[in-house]
C-alpha cells in the first residue's frame, strides 16, 4: 500500500515545490519499501525453488553448522528485519519532518548493506542473497540521496554524512550482536532482545548526533 501512495500522492512529501526526488522528507520514506524489496530477495528464493538461503549463509560465515544445528534462532531473522524496516525506518521517516538527520539515518544502513553484498559478490565471483537489489537499487540510490541532499541540496555534507554514519554504525552493531552470541556473552533470548532493539538504533544514534548541530541546520524545507 505504501508504494502507490509514495509514488502517486503527496502524502509523504515535505515540499511540493520541488520534485519528490529532491525532497529529503520523501527520500526518507523511500528507504522503507526499498528495503522491503531487499528482504523479499533475501528470503523468498528458497520458496521460489532457488538454492539460496541467507540464514544458511550467515551461519556458514559465522562458522556455525547448517540448520537444524545452527544455534541462531530462526525467529531472529524476521524479528530483526521487522524491527528495522517495518517499525524503525517508518518512525525515522516520520521524524524526518522535524529532523532531517534522523529522517535520512536508515540510508546509511542501506549503503552499508549494499556495499557488503556487492563486495561479497565481487570477491566470490558469485551471487549472494540480496546482491541484485543491492547493486541495482541500494548503492545507486544511496549515492543519489547524498547528491540530492548535500551536494546539490540544502544540507551540509556533515549533516548528511553523520546521518549515513548512524545507519552504517547500526549495521556494524548488528554484526557485533552475532559476535556476542558466538562468544557466549549473550544467549538466544539475549540475541532476540538485541534484534528488537537494533531496529531503533539509527534513530537513537542520529538523535544523539543532532545535539551537536544547530536546530536550523537539521530542519527540513517546510511543507507547502
Amino acid at each position: 500500500m505504501i508504494v502507490p501512495i509514495l509514488l502517486m500522492t503527496d502524502a509523504f512529501r515535505g515540499n511540493t515545490t520541488v520534485s519528490r526526488w529532491w525532497d529529503p522528507v520523501w527520500l526518507g520514506w523511500l528507504a522503507v519499501p526499498l528495503y522491503w524489496v531487499h528482504q523479499f530477495e533475501e528470503y523468498s528464493l528458497p520458496v521460489l525453488g532457488f538454492d539460496y538461503s541467507i540464514q544458511e549463509m550467515i551461519c556458514k560465515n559465522l562458522g556455525f553448522p547448517p540448520y537444524p544445528d545452527c544455534p541462531i534462532p530462526l525467529s531472529f531473522y524476521p524479528l530483526v528485519n521487522i524491527a528495522l524496516m517495518w517499525f524503525g525506518a517508518p518512525l525515522a521517516a516520520y521524524l524526518g519532518r522535524r529532523n532531517v538527520l534522523i529522517g535520512l539515518s536508515f540510508w546509511g544502513l542501506l549503503l552499508a548493506n549494499g556495499l557488503l553484498h556487492t563486495a561479497g559478490g565481487v570477491a566470490q565471483g558469485a551471487y549472494n542473497t540480496g546482491l541484485w537489489s543491492s547493486v541495482i537499487l541500494f548503492v545507486p540510490l544511496c549515492l543519489w540521496v547524498i547528491y540530492a541532499c548535500a551536494i546539490g541540496g540544502p544540507y551540509s555534507g556533515k549533516v548528511v554524512g553523520v546521518a549515513f554514519a548512524a545507519g552504517a554504525l547500526t549495521h556494524v552493531l548488528l554484526f557485533l550482536g552475532y559476535g556476542l552470541f558466538k562468544s557466549g556473552v549473550i544467549g538466544s533470548t539475549g540475541l532476540l532482545v538485541y534484534a528488537a532493539v537494533i531496529g531503533f538504533v539509527p534513530i537513537i544514534l542520529a538523535a544523539l548526533a543532532s545535539r551537536f548541530f544547530k536546530p536550523e541546520l537539521l530542519r527540513p524545507v517546510p511543507v507547502q
